[in-house]
């Protein structure tokens, strides 16, 4: 109070002398840190006491708390984050720039290295991922020739994709949206799509003027002809996207954009093949018939032209020979209608005893070379031995990790960095950040290098908690899936009931396969030197608790007493005891405390009594309810299996009154994610058969129709066991995409197997001649949604986790879902038609 006093300046008023008026200030405020010595405390036997006669006054800095340390260098650390609505790259790049026009103005042994940054792990995710569209645009090119062998139709078709994306940027473009990891997704899954409708139309168009119709009359029966067919499957398909943008929390931020996107690209496709793609084949497609001819020859003996001729006529020949098998496929499957159905039956059933061999989790976990290491000492630590101990660890990394591109550690975390992170903060806790090479260039996987490095540290003593997280640490906060993978809340007001079942709970947990890392979140073990006041012998002495506890703060802790100024910059006046008169308990116990009322001088220690205790550093509120963590990571098994064991184990454990245990963390926003993915299943499916409904005008067709779908879950059942797949968030969204894709094929085969029926056809015959003149644009417009997926599914760049299991379960689930529906459906059509409508064979 004293120093506040002496620091003061303030105007007095004005005085009018003459013709002037003066203003009157008192400016008291310290001009040197020699003033400061200066200030007189009081007087003692006529003798006046100066600051610098009881303390010490020096030009010092505040007592570190935390060391840094940046690839075995003393360094500081600064986080940048972007304001919310901006671009994460741009504000990347300006950052970037101006720490680039920093460097002039720093000294020469002074260097800023770039360790966290979430630009580039985007940009590398980004370009991995154009590549994979490029790959999938090509593939579906190749696949399209192959099935046509003549350059003008495959051209007309191949024309399709640019002018699909381009009405796809457009709407990218005027929406406001940008290119991201989710739109890009979105494009590379839906450019093995767009080419559906226009090879249908073209197929169809170039059967008519292969009949004789002229180029024109070719082009408008045939694409009258496929359109309902064509509108029917996009709409099918398109329903099935449109329930996402409803779905709410992190799901549907993420898989919003993406409906929204495969929705205008598949209906920009449809606009484009039933105008764009007729208009083309009316005017450049027309029939040839493919000979072998001589053509001028080759030094080798062989011309380009025959080589195109002869490879015309041998794929020609397959093609023919696949028809005619496949008819003869469905001829045999209707003349053994029970057998085949059973036969089908039993397939699917088998694949269901596939199910237990499925791990789960909520996302798949990127490998963008990224490891955070989180290692806590026991309470109190001080920051001297916490800095000694990161040094070791920071050998140890340097040791056994032999991919390192770069690494920080930070001894002694302060509270607003554990904040971004979700980790403990003190000068006990010790961080460590490292930045591999990309998975490119090692052999190892970041899981891999992180578990190898987790044994190490454990065998290190000291070290009582230890939590190692992969991917990046802001990508993770922002995204709601910070903290560990699994963790099991306990819920209680009694610290010593939560805290006795958390110790059973994470017993349990120790002994499941997969799971590392367990701790406790609540340490009940932080020393504290405890001040018991008599309240009684304090009040008599006119003392009151704030002024006891505002006293011992200023004593231990430091209090600003006031600012000095100097040059433009504010300087803190902290006043606090040296370190010797405060670092023992009997130096608490003689702390003087004044009474504001009688200015008597009390000892501490007569009116509190001083002891030594433990207590919790933290206590954590969940829905105004105590909560104590239970928390694991996994490592080569699932976060559900290990969860699944986690729950029987628990099982065990008899609950206190008043306690509950429940699951959180990812394993709550799991739960969450799935039934609201469960829920669009079930609406996707029902919109789909509204959708064939209407375009059928009959019930009983589109029911049998929709049997295609369950073999959608046997092929991705069998996709997930041959891959090691887990179904996550991502694979979830593959199955119900695959809701509305996989009954295309049956729309377009049982479609036409009703117009031949309404042309006289018996059943068989109408059957195997849909089967034989549908098996083409069948198979072409599933192998160029294969091959466009294909990219995504054998991808190894970088962010890649994520949208693998997307392709994985998309291949095999349309796989297996077509080759059973070609014979599967027509079969169950014809046993349909014949016993519930009566129609004759």
């Amino acid at each position: 109070m004293t120093l506040k006093k002496e620091n003061f300046t303030q105007p007095a008023g004005s005085v009018k002398y003459g013709l002037t008026d003066y203003l009157v200030r008192v400016p008291g405020e310290f001009a040197t840190p020699a003033e400061i010595n200066s200030v007189i405390l009081g007087t003692r036997k006529g003798n006046l006491i100066y600051l610098k006669d009881v303390a010490r006054v020096e030009d010092s800095f505040k007592e570190v708390t935390s060391d840094v340390r940046v690839n075995r260098n003393p360094g500081l650390m600064m986080i940048i984050q972007k304001q919310i609505g901006s671009n994460s790259v741009q504000v990347a790049e300006r950052v970037k720039k101006k720490l680039a026009t920093l460097m002039d103005k720093v000294p020469a042994d002074v260097r800023m290295t770039v360790i966290m940054d979430t630009s580039g792990d985007i940009i590398k995710s980004l370009d991995s991922l154009k590549r994979t569209v490029w790959q999938g645009g090509i593939f579906v090119i190749i696949v399209v020739w192959f099935f046509l062998r003549r350059f003008i139709p495959s051209l007309i078709i191949a024309l399709t994709i640019p002018f699909s994306l381009l009405i796809a940027f457009i709407y990218l473009f005027l929406s406001g949206r940008t290119i991201n990891i989710v739109s890009l997704s979105s494009l590379t899954i839906a450019i093995g799509m767009v080419v559906d409708n226009a090879i249908v139309i073209v197929d169809n168009v170039y059967r008519h003027m292969e009949r004789g119709r002229r180029p024109r009359e070719a082009a408008i029966f045939g694409t009258s002809e496929m359109f309902l067919s064509v509108s029917a499957s996009t709409a099918t398909t398109v329903v099935v996207f449109l329930p996402m943008l409803f779905i709410s929390g992190i799901v549907g931020i993420w898989f919003g954009e993406l409906a929204i996107t495969i929705t205008v690209t598949l209906t920009a496709s449809l606009f484009t093949a039933v105008t764009f793609t007729p208009m083309l084949c009316s005017k450049l497609m027309k029939v040839t018939s493919r000979i072998q001819s001589p053509g001028p020859q080759a030094p080798n003996g062989a011309s380009p032209a025959g080589l195109l001729d002869r490879f015309y006529n041998i794929s020609e020949r397959w093609f023919t020979s696949w028809e005619s098998g496949y008819a003869k496929a469905l001829a045999w499957c209707l003349s053994r209608r029970k057998f085949a159905l059973g036969g089908f039956t039993a397939v699917f059933l088998a694949s269901l005893l596939l199910i237990p061999f499925v791990g789960y989790e909520f996302a798949p976990e990127n490998d963008q070379g990224d490891i955070r290491a989180t290692l806590q000492l026991p309470l109190g630590t001080r920051i001297e031995e916490t800095e000694k101990m990161g040094r070791r660890v920071e050998d140890l990394f340097y040791r056994h990790i032999h991919e390192l591109r770069s690494i920080y550690v930070r001894s002694g975390l302060s509270s607003d960095i554990g904040a971004v992170f979700g980790d403990a903060s003190g000068s006990h806790v010790i961080t460590v950040g490292v930045k591999c090479v990309p998975k490119t260039e090692r052999k190892r996987s970041i899981q891999d290098i992180a578990n190898a490095v987790r044994a190490e540290v454990e065998k290190i003593p000291g070290i009582m908690k230890a939590n190692f997280t992969i991917g990046n640490p802001i990508g993770r906060a922002i995204s709601g899936t910070g903290g560990k993978e699994i963790q099991v809340e306990v819920i209680g007001h009694s610290f010593a009931e939560t805290g006795a079942v958390a110790e059973q709970i994470k017993a349990v947990m120790e002994k499941v396969p997969g799971a590392v890392d367990v701790s406790i979140s609540r340490e009940l073990k932080r020393p504290e030197l405890r001040i018991a006041v008599n309240r009684e012998k304090a009040a008599a002495l006119g003392l009151n608790m704030r002024t006891i506890a505002d006293t011992i703060k200023s004593y231990i802790e430091g209090s600003s007493a006031t600012r000095y100024r100097e040059s433009g910059d504010t300087y803190d006046i902290y006043v606090r005891l040296n370190e010797a008169s405060r670092s023992k308990r009997e130096d608490v116990e003689s702390l003087i405390v004044v009474s504001p009322f009688t200015q008597k001088q009390i000892k501490l220690g007569n009116i509190a009594k001083i002891y030594e205790t433990f207590g919790p550093m933290e206590i954590e509120r969940k829905n105004r309810e105590r909560v104590l963590r239970v928390e694991c990571n996994t490592f080569n098994r699932s976060t559900g299996k290990v969860s699944d064991d986690i729950r029987a184990g628990m099982k065990a454990i008899a609950l206190p009154a008043g306690v509950s245990v429940n699951f959180g963390g990812q394993a709550e926003e799991q739960s969450e994610a799935f039934l609201s993915l469960t829920y669009l299943l079930i609406l996707g499916t029902l919109l789909v058969y509204m959708v064939m409904a209407a375009q059928f005008e009959s019930l009983l067709d589109p029911f049998v129709i929709m049997f295609a779908i369950p073999y959608t879950f046997t092929g991705a059942i069998l996709a997930f066991v041959l891959t090691g797949t887990t179904l996550n968030v991502m694979s979830f969204l593959a199955i119900v995409m695959l809701m509305g894709i996989v009954v295309n094929n049956a729309i377009v085969l049982i479609s036409y197997i009703i117009i031949l029926r309404a042309r006289g056809y018996t059943m068989v015959k109408a059957i195997t001649n849909a089967g034989r003149d549908r098996l083409r644009p069948v198979l072409s417009t599933t192998i160029t949604t294969l091959v466009g997926l294909l990219p995504l599914a054998i991808s190894r760049g970088e962010g890649s986790e994520t949208w693998q299991p997307l392709g994985i379960t998309m291949i095999g689930g349309l796989g297996v879902s077509t080759i059973v529906t070609m014979l599967f459906v027509p079969t169950l059509y014809a046993v349909f038609e014949e016993r519930l409508k009566k129609n004759s064979p």
